[in-house]
């Protein structure tokens, strides 16, 4: 088992890694829209949290074309059409497995958290 953590981002706010690698795959922690404001459009939110996702999996080898399972909790359902319009072209022909999980609120009042899992 690998613990990754990506030295250009921020450290985790937590004792947890960025991401761990294991047996073939790579396990992804929930990731937030950290580098926009909680205000800030769902667009600019789902471009933040999926900009980080690509350089995680960069680091453990991987890419979105390798993600098998994508969990998406979101704030508001009321984003939901839009967050699948954008996950829909972020993923272009690569369907993974998906399960969307609407929760009252998310930390720092962000509007979508993902945690994925990939092959490497």
């Amino acid at each position: 088992m690998k613990e990754i953590i990506v030295s250009d981002l921020p450290a985790p706010n937590g004792h947890y890694s960025h991401a761990v690698v294991f047996n073939g795959a790579a396990y992804l922690s929930g990731i937030l829209p950290m580098g926009v404001k909680p205000e800030d459009s769902v667009k600019d939110q789902f471009t933040a949290v999926f900009d980080v996702i690509e350089k995680i999996l960069s680091e453990c080898g991987s890419d979105l074309n390798q993600v098998v399972n994508c969990r998406i909790y979101i704030a508001d359902l009321q984003d939901w059409p839009e967050i699948n319009s954008l996950y829909a072209e972020r993923f272009g022909a690569h369907k993974p497995a998906r399960v969307v999980v609407p929760v009252k609120e998310l930390h720092f009042g962000y509007r979508l958290e993902v945690e994925l899992m990939a092959a490497v």
